[in-house]
């Protein structure tokens, strides 16, 4: 093998053993820019569904979810560009964890019942019952609440 050719093969395994352990970690950094929204207690035949993508798809689930008559739906981002989209019918107060941006929810329950959002800076923010109104919420208010209350 001749001198440049050498030095060719040289940079080229350069370049892959600089560029190649580069590429495995950009996955697991975009990973890491997520993070899991929770609702605490989750009643029985009450769910969540994940990772449904932004935008559009994101907003049709949440027509999706609170098509019964009863159910309130609460649709938050996970910071991959991807919602979390709770079905929600007990009354009640419940914690709320790693709620960030992307805050939306569809209230279908019956008997006037309202859906709040409380945080210790921001106070209460409600969404009242209105089968066919996506109410949406500031991001800098979602990120405060750390409790919500439906019926």
């Amino acid at each position: 093998m001749g001198l440049r050719k050498r030095a060719a093969a040289t940079v080229a395994t350069l370049i892959a053993a600089f560029l190649l352990p580069l590429a495995a970690q950009a996955p697991a950094q975009a990973a890491a820019t997520a993070w899991t929204p929770g609702i605490s207690p989750l009643h029985s035949g009450e769910w969540v569904k994940r990772d449904i993508q932004g935008g559009d798809a994101a907003e049709q689930a949440l027509k999706d979810c609170a098509r019964a008559s009863g159910i309130a739906c609460v649709s938050v981002g996970q910071g991959d560009g991807k919602q979390s989209i709770f079905h929600l019918f007990k009354c009640g107060t419940r914690s709320l964890s790693n709620f960030i941006d992307a805050l939306t929810v569809i209230n279908n329950q019956t008997g006037g019942a309202e859906v709040r959002f409380t945080g210790p800076k921001v106070g209460t923010y409600r969404a009242p019952a209105h089968p066919s109104t996506i109410w949406k919420f500031p991001n800098e208010a979602t990120l405060d609440f750390n409790t919500m209350s439906i019926c």
